[in-house]
């Protein structure tokens, strides 16, 4: 490599660790809840694009050539991390050839941070486990003193790349750590009444959400995360879901609902298909309004 180009090739490298200067900052996320965390956040100094869609399964997103475009053009880029986004991300990331969103570099952020994870595995991992997650489930959003978590996170970040913007960021901080504040007082109260019911869901999304609000989560139609349910497993969920009057079987709104419908039939347990992402449903498009949608319907079906 002659001079000029080892000169400008260390020019361009220290440029990606300084903040960034632009009037807008464009900044991608994984999902929609860290993009609404991220709009709250930065108001006008910034624009952000969610790579996967509310009604979309975050653990398999089809990938498009124009989310390589899109992430070229990023200065920011958020994920929700515990390798929720393992099995697309990295290539995405690579493809893309920014290196300022990089793992590590200046404008990448993992929004685990300070998160007290649940179900971290004990011992080693393998593939007869499933889809288990190494470092911990990561569905941890549904939680939403994780969301005000989260929203801390992308405050500080958004300050690092653009200095100037740090009064916006606080005060956006401010507000949307308030707005979140009144509402889940608010879900708090309406399922009070709930405390301690039992509920099944289809896949282990809901933790999180069940320990914020004092649900027990006592089976699911997974036997293992990503593994289809046997008829011995679904005959040995059946005889649970009657021993412990289980009511309600959560499923997240892009798996089919054929196998829980066939339980539901059997047991009398009603199933449930709500979101876990904003823009999951209709009328649903920012947390707060997807959360709104999510402990109504489950009030109403645990009354």
């Amino acid at each position: 490599m002659s001079f000029r180009r080892a000169f400008l090739a260390i020019i361009l490298l220290l440029c990606s660790a300084l903040p960034v200067r632009a009037e807008v900052l464009e900044v991608v996320t994984t999902t929609p809840d860290l993009a609404d965390a991220v709009r709250g956040v930065g108001g006008s100094r910034v624009r952000v694009q969610s790579l996967c869609v509310g009604y979309q399964n975050p653990h398999q997103v089809e990938t498009r050539p124009s989310y390589l475009r899109t992430l070229a053009r990023a200065d920011a880029f958020i994920q929700t991390g515990l390798d929720l986004e393992v099995a697309w991300v990295p290539e995405l990331l690579r493809g893309s050839r920014n290196q300022r969103i990089m793992a590590g570099g200046a404008g990448f952020l993992d929004a685990s941070s300070g998160i007290r994870v649940l179900e971290v595995p004990r011992g080693p991992v393998d593939r007869t486990m499933g889809d288990v997650h190494p470092m911990g489930n990561p569905h941890y959003t549904m939680d939403p003193t994780n969301m005000k978590i989260v929203a801390r996170n992308v405050t500080g970040f958004l300050k690092r790349l653009d200095p100037a913007g740090a009064a916006t960021y606080d005060a956006g901080y401010r507000s949307y750590w308030t707005a979140l504040d009144t509402a889940d007082r608010r879900w708090k109260a309406q399922m009070a009444p709930f405390r301690g019911v039992p509920i099944v869901t289809w896949h282990s999304t809901w933790p999180y959400f069940a320990s914020h609000f004092g649900l027990q989560v006592v089976g699911h139609i997974e036997p293992q995360p990503g593994i289809s349910p046997s008829p011995a497993h679904l005959n040995r969920l059946s005889a649970l879901i009657k021993e412990k009057k289980v009511r309600v079987i959560l499923m997240e709104t892009w798996f089919p609902e054929n196998i829980a419908q066939a339980v539901a039939r059997q047991t009398g347990a009603r199933v449930l298909k709500l979101p876990v992402l904003p823009g999951g449903v209709p009328g649903a498009e920012s947390y707060v309004q997807m959360m709104d949608h999510v402990v109504s319907n489950l009030v109403e079906a645990l009354r």
